[in-house]
Parts: C-alpha cells; structure tokens; sequence
C-alpha cells in the first residue's frame, strides 16, 4: 500500500498518479506496466513515485484498494438481509451502478478491467491474487444465500455454481468495459438487462425443479465414490 505521505499530496495529484497507473496497468497487464511510464502518464517525476510508494506492487494494490471500496458488491448488498423478493434486483442494481460509475470515471473503467482480469484463476501475482481471492469468496457467499432462498439452483455444487457465475460475470463484464466508450448510452442501458437475464437465467431453479432431498445428494456422491474405486481397483 501507499506509504502514509501520499495522502498528504493534494487530491489533484492523487487522483492524476492513481489514474495513471491504472490505465498502464488495465493496458499492459502487471508485468508489462512500467513505474517509468505511469511516471510520464501523470506527469510526476519518477522520483515522486518511489517517494510515495515502495515498489510497483504498492502502487498496484493502492489502484486496486480505491477501485474495489467503489466497485465492491459488500458495502451496498447485506445478504444476510436480502429476501427472495429482493435477491436478483439487488445484483441487478449493483451491476447498473457500476457500470454508470465506469462511464463517469475514466480510471475506474481501466481499474474495472484489472479487477476482472484477476477474478477467473491466481495469476501468480500476489497482489492481483489477493483481491482475485476477495471476489471469489465474495461469489461463494452469494451463491449459498441464494440457494437458502430458493432463489438459486441446489442440484448443482455450490462450488461450481460460483465459477460459473463468476465467470459468466467476468466475460460480460469484460465485454461491455471494453466497448463501453465505444457504445452510445442507449446501447449501455438495453444490452444490460439483456446480460441479467441471461445471467440469472444460468443459476435459478428450473420451472417445475424439484430440489433434491440432503439425503439424496449424499448417496449420490457415495455412488459416484463407490464407481471410482470400482474403475481404479
């Protein structure tokens, strides 16, 4: 993170340093980025840069930092408080949300990116691991308070069900950042609702679903136990 003199610089060149790196960053990925040119991209000297910040996993992890109390599902969705009646609205705000708040703010789309780029699998990168470990967790939680809801599919693994939804997350996203300054406003606001029902569409409960009883679901993992020893005997 940022050593504490950054926050004495004036918010302008805060704000000038910390888009910069994250558009090389978004652009060129954490190893291809260069502290020489997020120096030249927000006109502070090199110098500067290692003042404030130890090393180019400092500067990263503070992009990220910002970008993820913005962007964060947490800090607008209690799950705990959510309701089957108010389960898919609530996602369904947040992504719109944010969405508009990438329009807005240039260096939240480029940080946007980074974030996404990071959530499918560890990069190997400590720092893009560590938030790519958040949002996981964060899709595991989501996924079982939707199936204490009912609001959620229960014949599949939790497990599975959250890649699936964060990788179906992650594409779209992806998708519509990338195009976003490309897309008029009008286009923005009908391809979204498209992507949601698609989105929910992959996780409800089929029409007519009968969930499977505890007890079913654990004599089918013992069957499949038993067939697996049966083939490598």
């Amino acid at each position: 993170m940022a050593l504490p003199r950054f926050q004495k610089l004036p918010a302008e060149r805060r704000h000038r340093l910390i888009a910069a790196a994250a558009r090389e960053f978004a652009e060129k990925g954490y190893d291809g980025a260069a502290v020489t040119a997020i120096a030249e991209r927000s006109g502070i000297g090199k110098a500067s840069v290692y003042y404030y910040f130890a090393d180019k996993a400092d500067l990263c992890a503070t992009v990220l930092t910002e970008a993820w109390q913005r962007l964060r599902a947490e800090g607008r969705v209690n799950l705990a408080t959510l309701s089957a009646k108010t389960f898919w609205p609530s996602v369904g705000d947040v992504a719109t949300d944010n969405l508009e708040l990438c329009r807005r703010e240039p260096w939240l789309l480029a940080a946007s990116k980074l974030l996404n780029r990071a959530l499918s699998s560890p990069t190997g990168v400590g720092v893009l691991d560590e938030f790519g470990e958040k949002r996981r967790a964060w899709e595991m939680a989501f996924v079982r308070r939707g199936q204490e809801l009912g609001t959620i599919r229960k014949d599949v693994p939790a497990e599975l069900l959250a890649s699936i939804s964060l990788s179906a997350r992650q594409s779209a996203s992806l998708w519509i950042l990338d195009h976003l300054e490309e897309l008029g406003l009008d286009e923005q606001r009908r391809l979204v609702p498209h992507f949601y029902e698609i989105y929910r569409a992959l996780l409800s409960p089929r029409p007519g679903m009968v969930e499977p009883r505890k007890d079913e679901v654990s004599g089918g993992v013992e069957r499949r136990a038993r067939v697996r020893k049966t083939r490598t005997a």
